[in-house]
């Protein structure tokens, strides 16, 4: 009995010392890009059309594929295991609120390994102006809440929350040479008169070049009982200065929220002729989607990282017709569902 105990034991130390673990080729640093990027557990199964899910053990992270492959992931630390092979990552994953962490060049080695090198992404790289931008002109002093002339009562009923993003100390993205925030409040005041003049009544979260934290702004919609959330903003592509569109993003939980994104998105897609890139589940945990008690949807107006977007983003004229098209989707939305809409 003795004998074979030992037996099994040498074995297993035998076997524990051929087992191998490969190395997953590290995020190349060079001047340009010289941080690490990571991404989360959420975004790369999204982007690769799997689900993920907690388990088998208590710090593990299972990714599945529609066809049965598994990949897991234990948090805090850089070994994982790809269909019973074991890899090494460049850094430890860590998780927060059910989500993990890991490094980037883990997600392209994924992708590379499962045949989906469309989805690889390249090194980070400022976009270039391809031309010179005329400085914005400063907006006009806006009208106080309120004050605008009322026309017509077909948002009457309707409280709605507009969320300019970023402003003041965060300027958000920036691409040849125009700053987010820079596009997110004038298009939002010009959809607050458009809705003001319809008869509804529209809270904002801020009307000037100031930075109210995410939490405030959800808590400013809540306290107010509103009935949508919308909050602006534009995109930027850190990889691909092609990529151009408008997007609309919703919770994940939320019916109410994707017929609301749908019609935003429809309208600015019929309003300006921009690429379709949809109405979208947000797989991200956008706080002011998962923390607002209404309706809520958060619109990209387009990328600013291509330059004629930017040029676009950056045009009053063109800034119009995107608040009079959310205003299209504000009012579609409110007058099919005015007995209904609730998160």
């Amino acid at each position: 009995m003795r004998t074979t105990l030992i037996t099994f034991a040498a074995l297993a130390i035998f076997l524990a010392g051929c087992t191998t673990i490969s190395t997953v080729p590290p995020q190349p640093v060079t001047a340009e890009d010289p941080e690490p990027r990571d991404i989360w557990i959420s975004e790369m199964v999204a982007e690769l059309g799997w689900t993920y899910d907690r388990g088998p053990g208590a710090y593990d992270y299972t990714m599945s594929s529609p066809q049965g492959d598994r990949v897991v992931f234990e948090a805090g630390s850089d070994v994982f295991n790809v269909n019973g092979t074991l890899w090494r990552q460049e850094r430890d994953a860590f998780d927060r609120r059910r989500d993990l962490r890991v490094p980037e060049s883990t997600f392209n080695f994924l992708c590379k390994h499962f045949g989906r090198h469309d989805l690889v992404r390249g090194p980070r790289r400022q976009p270039k102006a391809e031309y010179t931008l005329d400085p914005i002109t400063p907006l006009p002093e806006q009208e106080p809440a309120g004050t605008v002339k009322v026309t017509s009562t077909l948002l009457k009923g309707l409280t709605i929350c507009i969320d300019p993003g970023h402003g003041g100390k965060d300027p958000g993205g920036i691409g040849n040479g125009v700053q987010e925030k820079d596009v997110c409040l004038p298009v939002s005041l010009m959809l607050r008169d458009l809705c003001e003049s319809a008869s509804a009544k529209v809270v904002m979260t801020r009307t000037t070049d100031v930075y109210p934290e995410l939490d405030a702004r959800c808590e400013i919609a809540n306290k107010a009982k509103c009935d949508l959330f919308v909050s602006i903003h534009a995109n930027i592509s850190p990889t691909d200065d092609s990529v151009t569109g408008i997007e609309v993003f919703y919770n994940q939980n939320s019916e109410p929220g994707a017929l609301f994104a749908r019609a935003l998105v429809g309208a600015l897609h019929t309003a300006t002729g921009a690429n379709n890139r949809g109405a979208k589940k947000d797989p991200r945990g956008l706080r002011v989607l998962e923390k607002t008690g209404m309706t809520a949807t958060l619109v990209e107006l387009g990328f600013l990282s291509n330059a004629q977007e930017a040029r676009l983003l950056s045009q009053k004229q063109y800034q119009e017709k995107l608040a009079k098209a959310l205003y299209e989707g504000v009012v579609a939305t409110w007058t099919r569902n005015r007995a209904s809409v609730s998160k």
